[in-house]
């Protein structure tokens, strides 16, 4: 059977160069989050400061403040490298062609949203001082993620 091309079946098709430009960002997106650096940048932010969380419900004002400068080393990384891959790269431009997209389902958006999410923020930290204090391994050093593209 050698010679026969796999088909790819194609339900819906938006063709627009716009949306052509968002799926080409939203690749290189994914790319950075599964890359080892971004892990170890995220990692090693967590580890430095998940001493400071508790289990408890109420939460201390300076969690607002880590949490703060989290945000700023994620999205400061991804823009960081989103400029080196793309020339002209405007964060500000990409987000406003995101809000008028239709195109913000899927597992990228999904991860990025629990980067932006205090609740999930908490629970890493909360996860990691754990396994701080009874050196076990956390959920990310039994997972491997591995890119499918070559």
């Amino acid at each position: 059977m050698a010679g026969l091309e796999e088909k790819e079946e194609v339900l819906a098709e938006d063709d627009s160069q716009e949306t052509f430009h968002i799926n080409f960002l939203v690749g290189h997106i994914e790319n950075i989050i599964l890359s080892e650096e971004f892990a170890s940048l995220r990692e090693n932010f967590l580890a430095q400061h998940c001493h400071i969380f508790d289990d408890a419900e109420e939460n201390k004002l300076e969690y607002m403040d880590i949490y703060k400068q989290y945000t700023d080393l994620i999205e400061g990384h991804i823009e960081k490298e989103l400029t080196t891959r793309e020339k002209g790269f405007q964060m500000s431009a990409f987000v406003h062609e995101l809000t008028k997209s239709h195109t913000l389902d899927g597992e990228v958006f999904d991860l990025l949203l629990t980067f932006t999410d205090f609740l999930a923020f908490k629970a890493n930290m909360l996860e990691i001082k754990r396994s701080q204090e009874d050196n076990s391994d956390t959920l990310t050093d039994l997972l491997q993620i591995t890119s499918f593209k070559s």
